[in-house]
């Protein structure tokens, strides 16, 4: 007997691995109940990736499909409808080149072209073309002059491909790892990514992204399979209507009359007949020995279906049901605020981390081409999507004059700091900054350094 038999006896092998998993994993396992063992069912599923969405389809579903087209459109619209507001110390006569060329190359609406594209297909692009530079160098917008000729040109992910030139290895770049270049479709036309501005889909990881041609997803691959079951119990409803009211005929001897082409002939003209005359307001006429009935189709439930579909699809998209189908909420005192605020939070959001970086260089392209300038103390604002109604403007306005009146009083701000805020506010549509200057000077001592009074120091701001 070997040493191992006579300290033991012989041991057992242990058990064969779960071919079904190649690594362990954490879950809740109740041996007692059949939970999470290989009895239970749950324990085989698994997600897989199924086919990717073609762009003819997507393009199909874009065009056919009325809720894969709002899933689309609509955060593209949200994210540019109200625009933004830029603040700087340049006066509006300055600035009045700069607003004539953004109108004159529809910048708000290629903007909102791409950022729908990348939604559909996973990415976009706007190609800035500066008149005399080759598209092939990088672009560094310091070397615009003033008068420069610009275009926009907004190209998907399909027109604009990728995989041309080296890859950028400086990680410092936000190409890196990515091809420098892009190619046009349809032409020999090589642009350095520096003049391509990018909008992306949904994004995927690295390995992904790498294997998509360096692009993401369409929104529209989530939905897939959410947008197939709301369009199947859609269509199965409206079949249902084909047969709502079913009229039963029973008539002896059918079976032998329709053994020969005579009697088929026979019944297809009686019953025709029938069918013709019957309406609601005119008779049936049928042999005595016939039984007539009718089968009625129950459509009850069906809108509680529909309902959890339009849930369903409102989550996957991540837009109010109120937004993406126009429709008021359900219950009792119901409005919709809370989602729709949430909604442009999240809006909000987007266009802080996918829009900003865009616009800045688009605004210091088109300021440096219109003006020869771009200020260093330009401020871009997104306005809010919310617009408070007119009660709540005044409640809020209340609010504010209560503090002001309080904080005045205890002598914790000025009236120069109430005015300033007044007008950054936009309070009063005819406020203008001498009237923020002037409230400083009233709060100012009655005398000035210089020995005038405060009406004559008040009169020549005034003149």
């Amino acid at each position: 007997m070997s040493r191992r038999n006579r300290r033991g006896g012989q041991k057992t092998a242990p058990p064969a691995a779960d071919k079904r998993r190649t690594s362990a994993s954490d879950s809740l396992v109740n041996l007692v109940a059949g939970l999470g063992d290989a009895r239970d069912k749950t324990s085989y599923s698994r997600y897989v990736l199924g086919g990717v969405i073609e762009q003819q389809e997507l393009e199909t579903l874009y065009r056919t499909n009325w809720l894969a087209g709002k899933v689309v459109d609509i955060p593209a619209s949200d994210m540019t409808r109200a625009w933004v507001t830029r603040k700087t110390a340049l006066s509006d006569d300055q600035m009045k080149p700069f607003y004539a060329l953004e109108k004159r190359l529809k910048v708000k609406k290629h903007v909102r072209d791409a950022i729908a594209w990348a939604r559909l297909y996973g990415g976009s692009v706007i190609f800035v073309h500066v008149k005399g530079q080759d598209p092939k160098t990088p672009l560094d917008p310091g070397t615009i002059q003033r008068g420069a000729q610009l275009s926009l040109h907004v190209f998907d992910r399909y027109r604009a491909t990728r995989g041309a030139g080296a890859v950028v290895m400086d990680p410092i770049s936000e190409m890196f790892g990515q091809p420098d270049t892009f190619r046009i479709a349809g032409t020999a036309l090589e642009v350095h990514h520096t003049r391509m501005i990018q909008f992306q889909g949904a994004e995927l990881p690295w390995q992904q992204f790498t294997t998509n041609g360096y692009w993401h997803d369409s929104v529209i691959q989530r939905l897939y399979d959410t947008l197939t079951r709301y369009d199947t119990v859609n269509q199965g409803t409206a079949s249902m209507f084909f047969e709502a009211v079913v009229d039963v005929l029973k008539v002896d001897g059918l079976g032998e009359m329709l053994g020969t082409d005579e009697g088929t002939e026979l019944v297809k003209k009686r019953f025709g007949l029938a069918a013709m005359m019957k309406s609601f307001n005119r008779m049936l006429l049928i042999d005595g020995n016939d039984d007539h009935s009718q089968k009625t189709n129950t459509f009850a439930g069906v809108k509680d279906v529909m309902q959890e579909f339009k849930t369903d699809i409102a989550g996957a998209a991540d837009i109010p049901a109120t937004r993406l189908f126009g429709k008021s909420p359900d219950g009792m005192n119901a409005t919709g605020d809370s989602d729709a605020r949430n909604y442009y939070d999240r809006v909000n959001s987007d266009q802080e981390d996918q829009l900003r970086p865009p616009l800045e260089l688009i605004d210091e392209i088109l300021m440096r081409a219109s003006m020869g300038v771009y200020p260093d103390d330009l401020e871009l604002t997104f306005n809010p999507l919310w617009q408070m109604s007119d009660t709540e403007k005044a409640t809020l306005e209340k609010t504010r004059a209560d503090r002001d009146v309080a904080y005045l009083t205890n002598g914790v701000v000025g009236e120069g700091v109430v005015a300033a805020e007044l007008l950054e506010n936009g309070t009063y549509s005819k406020m203008t900054p001498k009237d923020v200057e002037l409230a400083k000077q009233l709060a100012g001592p009655l005398d000035d350094p210089e020995g005038r009074g405060a009406g004559e120091a008040v009169g020549r701001t005034l003149g």
